[in-house]
């Protein structure tokens, strides 16, 4: 059996992405703009216009700001929420570029101050270091002119020795 058709159709629910959304609500925004540029008198007579899709508040009381996603969206695993605000985040291209400058001046510096820290590092072991050969070399000198006396004592003493 084949069914007859239906008069009465049942609407379809269509997913739109966020990105879609925000198309819309960037061109409510500007489609109230351009009412305001051209109807003047409306915003000097303290009416109100409506506030826009794009800041209405949400079911919380809190205003939705366009290409910000609530963070606590229900049915999307957090790490699903961490990619898509992070995507939102690094999105554009001069963004990503002035966050890649940051972070290699920021491992400029860094890499400058471990530098910095090694050469001091270093000058206080070479000063170490001078020190410990300056000593070496007085206590050599000592040595030298202790053997110096032994030789001589050792001499003076064999001639005493050879006397009758």
């Amino acid at each position: 059996m084949s069914r007859p058709p239906s008069t009465h159709t049942t609407p379809q629910s269509h997913r739109i992405s966020d990105r879609d959304l925000t198309e819309i609500q960037l061109h409510s925004v500007d489609s109230i703009n351009d009412l305001h540029r051209m109807h003047p008198e409306h915003g000097h007579r303290g009416i109100r216009p409506p506030l826009s899709p794009a800041h209405s508040p949400t079911s919380n009381g809190n205003p939705c700001f366009p290409g910000r996603t609530d963070v606590n969206q229900p049915g999307q695993p957090i790490s699903a929420k961490l990619q898509k605000h992070l995507g939102e985040t690094w999105g554009s291209g001069s963004s990503r570029v002035y966050i890649a400058a940051c972070g290699l001046i920021a491992f400029l510096l860094l890499m400058l101050f471990v530098t910095v820290y090694f050469l001091v590092q270093q000058g206080g072991a070479m000063r170490t270091l001078t020190e410990a050969v300056r000593e070496k070399q007085d206590v050599s000198m000592e040595i030298s002119k202790l053997i110096q006396e032994l030789q001589a004592l050792r001499h003076n003493l064999t001639a005493l020795r050879d006397r009758p």
